[in-house]
């Protein structure tokens, strides 16, 4: 445990401190926009966007290969815009097709991860997409450091103007349309910040992970709390708590920090979930 301390403390190794501040900035984007996909039940609709994202890894890896690339993009640019595509091509096949959306999920899910590895195969060079799936957070740099608080902000920032209007068509998207609220604009905003979540979630764990760690903490708050007003704020700290532990335990076991973080997040679920059966409840 000590050496865990200091190895977090000093200064010439800061891939620790990286991994511990970006668990802790993420948790404010895996709070805010998990609690909305939870209520909502969009999972399998973030689990699409999320693994849509490697097409967009695997074409600009093959177009930086060929010197194409003329603009610079980074793999993180082209995720985010097969994310954004993923998210438009759902919302406007769902909303204005007669279409079954769980058809259309599972269609954009497999073709965005066929596509990726369709282009990393034609990529010259050896590219390993295991660093896309599950993510690596002991590689986080500074520049990712600060988009992650940029789009927590960002994420925050939207939450508070809109609350009661996301919340709304969360719960009831019916009852919302008669409020005259633009429940199709509001849906659809709502797709793109699961969208840039699940992006920028991608260094951590990986787009294989990333809709566990963005489900599961909120799942715990559920347990703990019985307000709504306090599952966001509880599901960023439950997010927090398990982030922080499952890094601190993946380095005293020696094990890679994302997977730990999704299993000791899913071992204090099932206790918390099977305390309520076993302890009595106060009425």
């Amino acid at each position: 445990m000590n050496d865990f301390f200091d190895t977090l403390l000093d200064p010439g190794f800061p891939f620790l401190r990286n991994a511990i501040i970006s668990g802790l900035l993420a948790s404010i984007s895996f709070g805010i926009v998990g609690s909305y996909v939870v209520t909502r039940r969009l999972t399998s609709l973030a689990g699409a966007i999320s693994h849509s994202a490697l097409g967009g890894i695997g074409l600009v890896l093959f177009l930086s290969a060929k010197g194409l690339n003329v603009i610079g993009l980074s793999p993180i640019h082209g995720a985010i815009l097969a994310s954004l595509v993923s998210a438009i091509i759902i919302f406007v096949i769902s909303k204005y097709t007669k279409g079954r959306e769980d058809a259309i999920i599972g269609a954009v899910w497999a073709c965005g991860m066929a596509i990726g590895m369709v282009f990393l195969a034609y990529t010259p060079g050896y590219k390993d997409p295991m660093s896309y799936l599950f993510g690596s957070m002991l590689l986080i740099t500074n520049k990712e450091l600060i988009n992650l608080a940029l789009i927590g902000l960002l994420l925050l920032g939207f939450s508070i103007l809109l609350f009661s209007q996301l919340w709304a068509i969360c719960f009831d998207e019916e009852f919302a349309s008669v409020r005259n609220l633009k429940v199709n604009l509001l849906y659809l905003l709502l797709l793109i910040m699961t969208a840039l979540t699940v992006v920028m979630m991608i260094p951590m764990v990986g787009i294989v992970l990333v809709i566990a760690q963005l489900t599961i903490p909120v799942l715990i708050a559920e347990q703990l709390s019985g307000k709504l007003s306090m599952l966001m704020l509880s599901s960023i700290l439950a997010c927090a708590f398990t982030s922080t532990a499952g890094i601190f335990l993946g380095y005293i076991l020696d094990l890679p920090p994302g997977p730990t973080i999704i299993l000791f997040s899913l071992t204090v679920y099932l206790l918390i979930s099977a305390s309520k059966f076993i302890l009595p409840t106060s009425r």
